[in-house]
């Protein structure tokens, strides 16, 4: 292996040795920190910006001496000297805050050094972007990357257990936009959907979030909303350590747990190599409660609830992440990068769960229905809980190298995520024909109780004893190359990438039944029971204020039953809860792009377009529920999509400039939506099956907007967006859906015609003064409005796009000095259809979000920092 890249880097260096100099470098701060966004200029007549980590390049330089210059907004300017007579060069230029040439105020809270490096990378790019770096992720109280998310303009973020998990761009759903780590998409753990869990990856593990609102052509184009692009740390310029620890207490659970997380980075063999390595974890105890209800709607004037749940869950969430990254400066203008990143969350969840099912309505007026006690957990081996197991690892391998004026890169990676949840339990005791009353008829807080609050416990028997194993794994095998070439006053980029997919999904569930009836537990054995009695902390406490109410199977009776025993227990395979869901499936995915991007006076522009095939197969069952009987089912689907793209952006002076363009995107479906299943019951007539034939929703979209950047490290921004989607995605529900001579009620994925958005997306951020107290004070604000309309879901409505959120609203004012950093934080989000059902009535709709947060920390020396944050 040593030989391999011995010669490898002979090669390129006797490449390099016969074609004109380069000249390639890093901009960092003066500790180590990159600074994406940074203007740098070559004898003050050729002008780059740096990457994302700092990273810069120029090719085709003559052999002679030259001056490298560095301006950064809000940073000091510096300039070194480099000569290319004996070939390729790297340079670093090392600023750090201050008053400029441009006469900005000075930096002096780290607070708004984050922000003054995110300015400046947005300002540089030429598409419509959002960036936030690592200083201003750790100025928040945000556990994980989707937390950290919702602080950027125009997204929110769908929650689980209170944490962000799923991300909302534009108002848009999250199955139209994309999550990348180092720019190749993440694989998805979800089953169903190509969503990626923001919980699974802890804040602190990323360098830098940069949203990508409008597409370049070298972009992957499966982002209708916006691409969510995760850099993790490059190996800084010189040794770096950070260490964080601290403790953290939830009032629900009245639990303290620890979490922390370690950084070290530096330079080796003379700055040829560098690593960074990062580490995290987080051990958080909480719970919560919901109340989830469905209605009747037979009799339009008098609905009434028929399915009424109310749950509380007791939950241990562990989230460990690793990170490592190298990177090799073979020689000047050559260098080979390793990144690699391990992320687990581990969730133990019990649930446990009164419901009210099947409840029908009297002909004297009253209500009578089943009254169920449901507790969820798991073996004895997880910890008497439900454990859902995932993990998500990537490894890449990529290459940077000017060859004279061509500069090359290239990367090849592998991806994995998965899955696991073992030994999923259920025990289940019910009462029939339970007389039920209503205490409140109100549609968003319905309240149901029984008649009797007396009743027995002795009157409930068992009625469910359940276990399932689930197993879902999806891996990605990428390669890409990109070529740019100086042409005229800009370059030409072109390239090519390959991603082939493997995916599936396991499930199997059994039923179980005691050998010895006389074994079978009783609901009212106080041994084997658990009271839910946490009133005070929980608003469904006010529930458990009868006896079966609180009353549950304990987690420790349910994990310590011994299915594996067959002298104890009969077990029955239910396939009807699987079959139909179990699939595998292989997507291949080829691109190819080719943009140019120059300047005109005070016009850059960017003009491309990316051309991607998307060939599938998947392969799943086709189920009768009657018969209890399954046939193999395959669907294959093949599709081409070309994306022309043109973005502009025009320079009004130093400080403000106008954005402009027109990109195409696109939205494949979701995993299972292609999955050629079907389930049916010919004694219900009633069928959900799959679509392999579903295209991919295509947009035009059209950005402008206006961007004034303020000489106190703020910003005024205001932009407006039009999306027009194609095909887009949506459930349908169909009367007469006929399969082998039958006909059912059926429901499928569906292409819909069009969906037009619009939106509005503002901001402000500044400090509130020059002087005195209000220099320390900074205000950061914005707001995105979204409309949108669509055809072709139900005949003769126009009802808005699933999933788009009207109103999303950001604010925070925090005090930011050399020593102390204070800051006060909401974030809101209006409700919106989440999913259509039949008819309006049926649609579920996701309800309105806010959050409050509040978070502090004192630097007892210039490198010890204390700090507290409240959610």
């Amino acid at each position: 292996m040593k030989k391999i890249i011995a010669l490898f880097a002979l090669t390129l260096s006797s490449l390099a040795a016969m074609a004109q100099s380069s000249i390639s470098g890093q901009a960092v701060d003066e500790a180590n920190i990159a600074l994406p966004g940074a203007v740098v200029t070559l004898d003050g007549s050729r002008s780059t910006t740096t990457d994302l980590n700092g990273r810069f390049s120029f090719t085709g330089v003559s052999a002679d001496k030259h001056i490298v210059k560095l301006v950064y907004a809000s940073y000091v300017s510096v300039e070194a000297a480099v000569n290319t007579s004996n070939g390729n060069q790297f340079v670093v230029l090392k600023t750090k805050p201050g008053t400029t040439e441009l006469g900005e105020i000075e930096v002096v809270g780290s607070l708004l050094q984050g922000q003054a490096k995110a300015l400046n990378r947005q300002k540089s790019n030429i598409n419509s972007t959002n960036v936030v770096s690592s200083d201003q992720v750790g100025r928040f109280p945000d556990d994980n990357i989707g937390d950290a998310a919702k602080r950027i303009p125009g997204i929110t973020m769908q929650n689980d257990q209170g944490e962000a998990r799923n991300i909302i761009i534009r108002g848009l759903a999250p199955q139209l936009n994309s999550v990348t780590i180092n720019g190749e998409r993440i694989p998805s753990a979800e089953g169903d959907n190509r969503n990626v869990q923001m919980d699974l990856i802890a804040a602190d593990m990323i360098q830098t979030i940069e949203v990508s609102k409008a597409l370049t052509p070298d972009m992957d184009a499966d982002a209708i909303g916006g691409s969510v692009n995760l850099v993790t740390r490059a190996a800084p310029a010189g040794q770096r350590i950070v260490v964080t620890g601290g403790a953290l207490y939830n009032s629900l659970s009245q639990a303290v747990t620890p979490n922390g997380s370690f950084t070290y980075g530096n330079r080796f063999a003379k700055d040829k190599i560098g690593i960074v390595a990062s580490a995290s974890s987080k051990d958080h105890v909480f719970g919560s409660d919901n109340a989830e209800f469905e209605w009747n709607f037979d009799d339009a004037a008098n609905p009434y609830i028929f399915n009424y749940e109310v749950r509380q869950y007791d939950v241990r969430r562990l989230r460990q992440n690793l990170s490592a990254n190298l990177d090799f400066r073979l020689a000047p203008g050559h260098t080979i990068f390793v990144q690699s990143m391990y992320s687990n969350r581990k969730d133990w969840e019990n649930r446990f769960r009164m419901r009210f099912k099947d409840v029908e309505r009297q002909e004297d007026g009253t209500y009578v229905g089943e009254l169920r006690m449901q507790t969820k957990g798991g073996s004895n081996d997880v910890n008497n809980a439900r454990l859902e197991n995932q993990t998500m690892y990537n490894l890449a391998l990529r290459g940077e190298h000017l060859f004279g004026k061509l500069r090359t890169d290239w990367s090849v990676s592998r991806s994995f995520a998965n899955e696991l949840r073992p030994d999923e339990r259920y025990i289940q005791f019910r009462k029939k024909n339970a007389e039920v009353v209503f205490a409140d008829m109100d549609p968003t807080t319905p309240y149901m109780l029984p008649a009797s609050v007396g009743l027995a416990l002795s009157d409930y028997g068992l009625h469910e004893l359940t276990q399932q194993q689930q197993n879902t794994y999806d891996q990605d095998n990428n390669a890409r190359l990109d070529f740019t070439l100086p042409v005229g006053k800009g370059n030409l980029k072109f390239g090519a990438r390959y991603r082939a997919k493997v995916k599936f999904r396991d499930v199997t569930f059994n039923e179980y039944e005691f050998v010895d009836g006389d074994q079978e537990p009783s609901f009212d054995d106080l041994s084997i029971k658990y009271e839910a009695a946490r009133a005070d902390r929980y608003m469904a406490g006010d529930y458990w204020n009868f006896a079966a109410g609180k009353s549950f199977i304990s987690k420790d009776y349910l994990g310590g039953l011994d299915f594996d025993n067959s002298a104890l227990f009969d077990s029955t395979s239910v396939p009807a809860e699987f079959a139909a869901t179990n699939y595998d499936a292989t997507e291949n995915i080829v691109g190819a792009y080719a943009m140019y991007s120059g300047t005109s006076g005070k016009l850059e522009y960017t003009m491309g377009v990316r051309v991607e095939n998307t060939s599938n197969v998947y392969n799943g069952f086709a189920f009768d529920l009657d018969e209890e009987t399954s046939d193999d089912t395959t669907g294959t689907g093949n599709y081409t999509n070309v994306l022309p793209s043109v973005l502009l952006k025009y320079n009004l002076s130093s400080r403000s400039l106008i954005r402009g363009s027109v990109t195409s995107t696109l939205a494949r479906p979701n995993y299972y939506d292609l999955v050629p299943y079907i389930s049916f019951s010919r004694d219900d007539l009633e069928a959900e099956f799959g679509n392999p034939k579903l295209q991919a929703a295509t947009a035009t979209n059209v950005d402008l907007s206006y961007e004034n950047y303020l000489p106190n490290v703020g910003l005024i921004s205001a932009g407006v967006f039009y999306k027009r989607i194609n095909n887009f995605i949506y459930t349908e529900s169909i009367n007469d859906f006929e399969y082998k001579g039958t006909t059912y009620d059926a429901q499928t994925p569906r292409n819909g015609e069009v969906a037009n958005v619009q939106g509005l997306e503002l901001a402000f951020q500044r400090t509130l003064g020059k002087s005195g107290f209000a220099k320390n004070l900074n205000l950061y604000t914005n707001a995105t409005f979204t409309a949108s309309q669509t055809t072709g879901v139900r005949d003769g409505e126009n009802i808005a796009l699933a999933g788009t959120a009207p109103i999303m609203l950001n604010a925070s004012l925090a005090y930011d000095a050399k020593k102390f950093t204070a800051r006060v934080s909401f974030n809101h989000a209006q409700g919106y259809v989440d999913e259509y059902g039949g008819d309006a009535y049926s649609d579920r709709f996701y309800g309105d979000q806010s959050f409050v947060d509040i978070n502090a920390y004192y630097a007892l020396t210039p490198k010890l920092r204390v700090f507290i944050d409240l959610n």
